[in-house]
């Protein structure tokens, strides 16, 4: 069977092809792969349309590059206005402030503090009720509290409604930001990764004492193994905590997991028991724990030795839809990983074969064809807050033209 390229958007996967086998097989490994599925599929071989059912007169040869195109899920369908229930244009329908929430207003070089609040608006665990509001007032945390308010007004339909649609204007969050840290001068172009840090430390900190143990929604646990190469020496394990992974940018990396890994893989200079001096020494970090959300700051800047100044790397780093963090994972990691991945390998089989069933059947014995609707744990039982798969879905994209990249997966 010969093994091809597909080419789809910005990714590209290797497929082997069993042509003896009618076409919509082919689909079913392309859907299993781009979650497009094959109604919404074209694939072109050599000038000429992948139909579903025969092969005739396409000739596939091995390492070919073959292309698809097609977008995942269902296009939205216009909406239907009834007569004589008809809106005016000025009267904003619930549908329509679903789709287009309240976004919050620019005040003046504010773009990197709403930015990071759009992302933790997006964290079911950040958005408290009103009762539950009241414990982080007591903490005195003028920051915190504001930061909370505005997470709950952003996810607030009926407010959304009473306003039309229009934006939050988030003036006391972006003093309250300055008053506490007093390097995000107010109205000023700001750093927004160093700002996303600070903000996280100073919810995470306040909700713990309040009662809601977010920190371990976002702590990686790493462990540092460094070797000497001029001698057999072995330090001892460094273990570290943080909230982010960082993909380092430089001319070879194409990649977020390269460049991510490229951090994990560093050559230093330390002080040898063995020789009585310095010596160079290789760093081997591997993650011990995941989060139920991961974080990836895209570094883009270096120190340029000759103007003494920091300069940005202008180069397109891909990233994937779905990241899986496996390879990164110590050995007894992976190994506490591996039961939950079957579990999802054979999830995503079922979902296949309930696609090809329907696609065989009739429309009336196909709606007989569902999921359980029963979702698979996600944490590790004794770690709460944990991923016990490796498997990440993009969630949050979002960037500044002062500041790298970030990229929220959960």
């Amino acid at each position: 069977m010969p093994i091809v390229n597909v080419k789809w958007q910005k990714e590209k996967y290797v497929v082997e092809i069993d042509t003896s086998a009618p076409p919509m097989v082919f689909k079913a490994q392309l859907f299993a792969l781009t979650q497009v599925v094959p109604e919404r599929q074209k694939v072109v071989i050599m000038g000429r349309t992948l139909g579903d059912d025969e092969w005739e007169g396409i000739n596939v040869k091995e390492n070919m590059t073959i292309m698809m195109m097609g977008s995942v899920g269902e296009i939205p369908k216009a909406p239907v206005v009834v007569e004589g229930q008809a809106q005016s244009s000025n009267q904003p329908t619930e549908e329509t402030n679903t789709l287009y929430p309240c976004g919050l207003s620019n005040l003046g070089n504010t773009c990197y503090f709403n930015s990071c609040v759009q992302v933790l608006k997006e964290l079911d665990e950040l958005v408290l009720k009103p009762s539950d509001e009241i414990k982080i007032r007591e903490q005195n945390d003028r920051l915190c509290h504001n930061l909370s308010t505005l997470l709950t007004q952003l996810r607030d339909k009926d407010r959304a409604l009473r306003s039309q649609g229009d934006p939050i204007k988030p003036f006391t969050s972006v003093i309250s930001l300055s008053e506490a840290f007093p390097q995000f001068e107010k109205f000023k172009q700001q750093d927004a990764n160093e700002c996303f840090v600070a903000i996280l430390n100073n919810i995470t900190r306040n909700y713990g004492r309040a009662g809601f143990p977010i920190e371990k929604l976002f702590k990686i646990q790493t462990e540092t193994t460094s070797k000497c190469l001029e001698t057999e020496e072995v330090a001892d394990v460094k273990t570290e905590s943080l909230n982010q992974l960082t993909c380092y940018v430089n001319q070879d990396v194409r990649f977020l997991q390269t460049g991510v890994k490229a951090g994990f893989e560093q050559d230093v200079e330390r002080n040898s028991a063995q020789l009585a001096r310095d010596a160079k020494w290789h760093n081997h970090t591997q993650i011990s724990r995941l989060p139920k959300y991961l974080t990836v700051n895209i570094n883009r800047f270096f120190f340029k030795e000759s103007s003494k100044t920091n300069a940005k790397i202008l180069k397109s780093v891909q990233f994937p839809i779905s990241l899986d963090t496996y390879d990164l994972c110590t050995q007894e990691l992976k190994d506490k990983l591996v039961p939950r991945r079957g579990d999802i390998k054979l999830e995503e089989d079922a979902k296949l074969e309930r696609e090809l069933r329907k696609k065989m059947l009739d429309k009336e014995q196909g709606d007989k064809i569902f999921d359980d609707g029963v979702a698979l744990p996600t944490e590790f039982e004794n770690d709460p807050g944990s991923n016990n798969s490796g498997f990440y879905e993009l969630k949050v994209l979002f960037s500044s033209k002062i500041w790298s990249s970030r990229l929220r997966f959960s």
